[in-house]
């Protein structure tokens, strides 16, 4: 009988610890796709890394370095823009085709001129959040996005500088 006992117990030892570890990988793994967006929180924190980045740089160095995928200014589906006060591209962190072209027209899926507004909240409040829908880059989709965006002056220039949220 203790024969009996020993195998019943271990065959419940073989089946019941894949289950508990596959449980275990589930949970884990629960969490993932909310740790592939970034949130409001990280987007001021990359705002304030490439605020001090400009000042001590410049705004030359901006466009080969906001677009650098290894350069810590893409992280995931965060990247920062600078855009001069005419509202033209000097610095696109995911496209950078962008960059030198006037995007003051810019408008969302739905028609909605975000940019515009945007640029008109920089310039009259110094900052501005600026909900639209446009196309996500990780998942392809249109979706929900929040730029946030604040002036910032550089050799006596003013610029907005921004980095959007997806929802």
């Amino acid at each position: 009988m203790h024969r009996l006992n020993g195998r019943l117990h271990r065959h419940t030892l073989l089946t019941v610890i894949p289950v508990l570890l596959l449980l275990l990988v589930i949970a884990l793994t629960a969490g993932a796709p909310a740790r592939t967006r970034g949130t409001d929180a990280e987007a001021g924190a990359m705002l304030d890394r490439a605020e001090r980045y400009l000042n001590r740089n410049g705004v030359g160095a901006a466009p080969g370095v906001f677009a650098d995928h290894e350069g810590g200014f893409i992280d995931r589906d965060l990247y920062p823009m600078l855009l001069d006060r005419d509202g033209v591209m000097v610095a696109h962190g995911w496209t950078p085709s962008l960059n030198g072209s006037n995007l003051t027209d810019l408008r969302d899926a739905d028609g909605k001129p975000f940019m515009r507004e945007a640029l008109d909240g920089v310039e009259r409040q110094g900052r501005a959040d600026v909900t639209y829908r446009w196309l996500d880059p990780l998942s392809g989709q249109i979706a929900r996005k929040t730029m946030h965006a604040r002036r910032l002056v550089l050799n006596g220039k003013p610029y907005t500088l921004a980095v959007g949220v997806y929802r």
